[in-house]
């Protein structure tokens, strides 16, 4: 299949605000998170890192992944032609196997599943028509933003809060079995509540990307002037708001004003779609420019799923309990710094490396 490399060098900056959330929040997990508060609490680093990453990552990965995802869908449907279904169902059921492994005994924050099963749900949606596409679009959408309106107007009402009166963190389990009943069944119960409360908006991300790969919106010229427009229009205000966001669940971290925390993470994936509505075609028009930085990130993208769960494994290393148990003495600056040189070495390394590797090779298999 023919690979765009704008494509490739969005999933690999897209995976930057996945690994160093999971890393920041690694501690926090499972009774809080995806965010904790800053630590130590006296660090004017660690308050600005936690305030950074809040505002300008948290969110924006999975959102983006979720687009190229259905992006990718629509590149194999134009290149298989009727070959890419029966291809697009292995590949989707081997990817939900890997999820669920995943997220049962490495790390209970695994978006594979919720990702494959939405893809297993959209396979006949490649030959509808543009107009279906568009109608189902803005059912998905609706939908999802009805479900947040009704969850925050809750919020506001005094709904939720309820915390466990003993906190667990993942990096305290003290034996496989304690890990597995943790971290295993936190996941399953935060995926079921990921089906029942996000794959609307998640399904809509795919079906947007779908489009666009149909459309040729990152690689035909006629849609130049369409993007700057997106670009010029919507990157501020996109990025106010995110400030603003960040800044508020910033603040309800460190004051510990957990009713204000939920409420912020209710609305996140709107937040973070105001942003990449301006900033990915910036991202875009700056690769059709020849940009040099998304050329160096280009390679990296062609190898997202190795990339994403050996972050996971090395987290299960170092921070968790099974592990060597660092997760609650490193600081929050430090995890970021750790998170960043992670992915900066496989930014390094993977314009050397000229073979698929074994978790890429399988799933195209």
């Amino acid at each position: 299949m023919r690979r765009e490399s704008v494509v490739d060098g969005l999933r690999a900056l897209a995976l930057l605000a996945v690994i160093a959330v999971n890393w920041m929040g690694y501690a926090s997990l499972p009774e809080a998170g995806p965010l904790g508060a800053a630590l130590p609490a006296s660090s004017w680093l660690a308050q600005a890192s936690l305030a950074l990453v809040a505002a300008l990552l948290a969110g924006k990965g999975i959102t983006l992944l979720a687009f190229l995802f259905g992006y990718g869908q629509g590149l194999s449907r134009r290149a298989r032609g009727q070959a890419a279904l029966p291809h697009r169902r292995r590949r989707m059921q081997r990817l939900l196997l890997l999820g669920l492994l995943h997220g049962v005994f490495i790390y209970m924050g695994d978006i594979l599943t919720l990702y494959a099963i939405s893809g297993l749900l959209m396979l006949a949606w490649s030959d509808l028509r543009l107009r279906q596409l568009w109608r189902r679009l803005i059912v998905l959408l609706a939908l999802e933003l009805l479900l947040s309106l009704a969850i925050a107007v809750w919020l506001l009402q005094g709904g939720w809060v309820e915390k466990s009166a003993e906190f667990r963190s993942l990096a305290q389990a003290s034996g496989w079995w304690d890990w597995i009943r943790l971290n295993g069944g936190s996941f399953l119960a935060g995926a079921l509540g990921q089906l029942l409360l996000a794959l609307p908006f998640f399904m809509g991300m795919m079906t947007a990307g779908l489009m666009a790969a149909r459309l040729r919106l990152f690689s035909h010229r006629r849609w130049r002037g369409r993007l700057q427009r997106w670009a010029s229009t919507c990157f501020w205000p996109g990025l106010v708001l995110n400030l603003v966001w960040g800044l508020s669940l910033w603040q309800a971290l460190r004051s510990q004003n957990e009713r204000l925390e939920q409420l912020c993470w209710t609305i996140y994936i709107w937040l973070a779609l105001s942003l990449l509505v301006g900033l990915v075609p910036r991202l875009v028009l700056a690769a059709q420019g020849g940009a040099r930085f998304m050329q160096y990130l280009a390679p990296a993208g062609r190898h997202t799923l190795s990339i994403y769960i050996g972050s996971s494994l090395l987290s299960l290393l170092l921070l968790s309990g099974v592990g060597l148990g660092l997760g609650l003495s490193w600081g929050t600056a430090t995890l970021l710094g750790l998170s960043l040189l992670y992915w900066g070495l496989w930014m390094g390394v993977a314009p050397r490396i000229k073979f698929r590797l074994p978790l890429e090779a399988w799933l195209s298999r």
